[in-house]
């Protein structure tokens, strides 16, 4: 009995040691091949949050719609005496 406690014990344990490393890997997420472009949980959440926060605002300021602001006015060019004026001194 006394021989046989050692091979008892070295079977029990791999017995052990490969249902914990069954057990450990199956339960782990798996990630493979997400490409390009592909948003991380932590990025989710922050939209997901921005979202939540923008739909909590309230008040005067998000009842007003933003108004566009007019394109910039391009300066006339100037008259063309000045141009060719301009252009003979060079």
């Amino acid at each position: 009995m006394a021989t046989a406690l050692p091979g008892i014990i070295m079977i029990t344990a791999g017995i052990a040691f490969y249902l914990l490393a069954i057990y450990w890997n199956t339960h782990r997420p798996q990630h493979s091949g997400s490409g390009e472009g592909a948003l991380t949980v932590h990025q989710l959440i922050a939209h997901v949050e921005a979202e939540r926060r923008q739909r909590e605002r309230t008040g005067r300021h998000r009842l007003r719609e933003p108004h566009p602001q007019p394109p910039p006015s391009t300066p006339d060019a100037p008259p063309l005496e000045l141009q060719h004026h301009v252009l003979e001194t060079l």
